[in-house]
């Protein structure tokens, strides 16, 4: 293979992974949070439109920050500066939000499995709590790496 076609071969398993790994989930977790909003406030979800319209918008939140994310991975943290400073400083506040809806989302969870006191389920989401710590404190450690670097 040429360098060509494994610069495209890797670009591509970037963005399906970032897709896979983090467009997927933000969709779902974003889809359940928006209806759950819509049902609170008293708004009707009965209605197909609604519900296409809460299913696009997650879907379409969900596509940009898997884009966001394979950017970060090719490029490096400068990637999020790409664009006008005002894009860039919007950029950085919606990666920086999704990192805390994740980390709240994390400890909900683990939280309302805790409380149903079943052990196999408590030991896994122990498990991907851990692995999430892990993953965070080596974003957060390769961030200050880079940080350093400049």
């Amino acid at each position: 293979m040429s360098t060509t076609d494994n610069t495209l071969v890797t670009t591509t398993a970037v963005y399906l992974g970032a897709v896979l790994l983090v467009g997927l989930p933000v969709t779902a977790v974003l889809s359940t949070v928006l209806g759950e909003l819509a049902a609170t406030i008293g708004w009707e979800l009965a209605g197909t439109w609604a519900s296409v319209g809460i299913l696009v918008i997650s879907l379409l939140v969900g596509l940009q920050a898997a884009v966001e994310v394979a950017a970060i991975q090719l490029g490096g943290i400068e990637a999020l500066n790409r664009g006008s400073p005002r894009v860039a400083l919007i950029r950085q506040l919606a990666i920086t939000a999704s990192v805390f809806a994740t980390l709240a989302a994390i400890v909900w969870f683990v939280l309302s499995i805790v409380s149903d006191q079943n052990t196999v389920v408590v030991a896994l989401s122990v498990l991907v709590a851990g692995a999430a710590i892990v993953v965070l404190l080596r974003g957060v450690g390769a961030f200050f790496d880079g940080v350093r670097s400049v």
